[in-house]
């Protein structure tokens, strides 16, 4: 390989370097270099040119400072892609939405990555395996080569993220130093508890720490003499004495007691550790049937990614995914989860001050990202679709500012971020390999087995049943909604009456469900919520397709949008932003691209009076 074909390594937590394979990388004068690692800072983010310009000369703007970005920008472009055209440098910096993005895998810089095992050691942590958890935090701190930050604060003003990267190392090593301490890995966490101890000269725990790490490597008197140091700090700088947590380590070691709790708890008796708090509507009580895989792979997902939005079509169970995987990461994020539900918000900063208001903050004075700060958590944004680009932009701020908070939204599109990871939730319709397996083991039919009996405790089901549930479910899509609403009617109806009822479930189905959003409660309110999130074109045009076949082509639907009251239609940009809100989906077959609909979507279309929303 070629060292223009090796890979880029950007290395922030020391000194500012970047290699291409073995080979470093000279990043130009300080300015410059500046421009770059408020970039590397937010890998994989569009960082708009009036945060570059805030960050690199603060409130000492020369008036050619904007200029003066570009200049730079093209200059690291030469710099990162000597062998591209000068129009075709945007591989590695590109250009988008009044600002630029640094395009790297996010384990290519060091910071990022460092979070990434954080998280992972966390998770460790909380499910008691101390010895992985301790060897991935090792790997985390062996990537830091100055916890100072020495040249990222000389290079930018005043930043927020840097101090953040601070904080985020004193965790860390906090963590990593008990660990050790608890697997009698003194030796090895005694470098790491000396920084910290320097680093945190006001933070007991991590004084603490580094008494234990001192008398469990044979230095009595060292740590001894440090506590004596220590003691004297806190009484000239703040006039206190030394707290319990630093007192009772310190006691221990004189004596020369053991203190096996030391390690985890700062020489306090140990009690049973406070649960992370839980903001907002919890998941509903019962198993998530049907959805074993998603949920295993939005756990796994997020253990890499901070962002993640569920999408797909109404009434397939986002909402009840996400909170599902929130409870199963709830232990591992001691911050909490904060679950906001947005359906009945009716703008940003309605969207704003309910978070502030969730977080125990007091709107028009706190913001989102100032109350979570460094905290670890979890952040659930539920039924945003109708608040894209105000989510979107709030999203930004939390995610760039809060390097310790991850975010799950639920919507039927997506936010249009970056770096945000898609999961894209499907109806519980069988694939081919699961038409193989008994009729009563599909999804759809167990979802609706488990639902009836919640109605109808006697409900029983046999082989002409489970067949006769399978087809109901088919006529409904598959749609946990629909399947749910219909297995309430067996209250007052037999399986038999109930499919031949069933023959206009958009209006049938409107039995009483309480404790979920309105648009919840029905078919019809749930698709007719979808509708709200079109403007007038796409509304019009969507009206159309119910005049066609389920399964169309572009050229069906050119011919059906003939005419539109709107002008000419783009037909394949118009079917994307359809596909993107979940209205339409996608598939490739051997001639070409098929659009198609569900049935449910399709006939609510095809009843739809287009006055309504002309």
């Amino acid at each position: 390989m070629s060292n223009s074909d090796a890979p880029l390594r950007v290395g922030l937590l020391g000194p500012l370097l970047t290699h291409r394979g073995p080979v470093p990388i000279d990043l130009g004068p300080t300015k410059q270099r500046a421009v770059f690692a408020v970039l590397a800072l937010h890998v994989g983010a569009v960082v708009p040119i009036e945060a570059v310009l805030d960050l690199v000369w603060g409130d000492r703007q020369p008036a050619s400072a904007r200029q003066l970005v570009h200049t730079y920008i093209a200059r690291l472009r030469h710099l990162l892609e000597p062998q591209m055209p000068p129009r075709e440098r945007v591989r590695i910096i590109g250009s988008a939405s009044g600002g630029y993005r640094l395009s790297l895998a996010p384990d290519s810089v060091d910071a990022t990555r460092f979070g990434l095992l954080c998280r992972h050691a966390r998770r460790y942590l909380t499910a008691d395996e101390p010895a992985r958890a301790f060897g991935i935090l090792g790997e985390a701190m062996r990537l830091w080569r100055d916890p100072g930050l020495t040249d990222l604060t000389a290079l930018l003003h005043e930043a927020d993220v840097v101090e953040a990267l601070r904080r985020s190392w004193s965790a860390a090593a906090l963590d990593f130093v008990g660990t050790g301490l608890e697997l009698g890995e003194a030796s090895a966490v005694l470098p790491i508890a000396y920084q910290l101890a320097t680093a945190e000269p006001m933070h007991e725990l991590a004084q603490a720490r580094y008494l234990s790490a001192l008398e469990q490597t044979g230095q009595r008197a060292a740590a001894i003499e440090h506590f004596n140091d220590v003691r004297v700090l806190l009484s000239d700088e703040l006039g206190v004495p030394p707290g319990r947590q630093l007192a009772d380590v310190y006691r221990s070691v004189l004596l020369g007691l053991p203190h096996p709790h030391s390690a985890a708890t700062g020489g306090q008796t140990p009690t049973a550790p406070s649960r992370a708090p839980w903001r907002g509507p919890g998941p509903a009580a019962g198993q998530l049937i049907g959805r074993e895989p998603d949920l295993d792979a939005v756990v796994r997902t997020l253990a890499e990614h901070r962002l993640l939005t569920i999408t797909g079509p109404p009434g397939c169970g986002k909402s009840a995914l996400a909170l599902q995987a929130a409870a199963h990461l709830h232990d591992g994020a001691p911050g909490g989860v904060a679950v906001l539900e947005c359906s009945g918000m009716a703008d940003g900063p309605a969207l704003i001050d309910g978070l502030v208001r969730l977080l125990d903050g007091t709107p028009r004075c706190d913001t989102p990202a100032r109350l979570l700060g460094d905290q670890e958590a979890l952040l659930v944004l539920d039924n945003v679709e109708h608040l894209i680009d105000a989510c979107a932009l709030m999203v930004d701020e939390i995610v760039r500012a809060c390097w310790n908070v991850s975010v799950v939204a639920t919507s039927r599109e997506p936010l249009g971020l970056p770096y945000e990871t898609l999961w894209r939730l499907h109806t519980l319709a069988p694939d081919e390999t699961a038409r193989a397996v008994p009729v009563t083991e599909r999804p759809a039919v167990r979802l609706f087995a488990g639902r009836a009996l919640q109605v109808c405790p006697a409900f029983r089901l046999d082989t002409h049943g489970a067949e006769a549930v399978a087809a109901l479910c088919e006529r409904l899509d598959d749609l946990p909604l629909a399947i749910e609403l219909a297995a309430a009617c067996l209250a007052t109806d037999t399986l038999d009456e109930l499919v031949v009822q069933l023959d206009d479930p958009l209006r049938q189905l409107r039995r009483p469900r309480r404790g979920s959003p309105a648009h919840h409660r029905s078919l019809w309110s749930t698709l007719r919520r979808s509708m709200d999130c079109l403007n007038q074109s796409e509304r019009w045009c969507f009206l159309r397709l119910g005049e066609l076949p389920r399964s169309i082509r572009a050229a069906d639907a050119q011919q059906a949008w003939c005419g539109s009251p709107w002008g000419p239609v783009d037909v394949h940009a118009m079917l994307t932003r359809l596909a993107d809100k979940s209205l339409v989906c996608v598939r490739h077959d051997s001639d070409g691209t098929c659009y198609g609909m569900l049935r449910l979507v399709h006939g609510f279309a095809a009843t739809m009076d287009a006055v309504e929303f002309a």
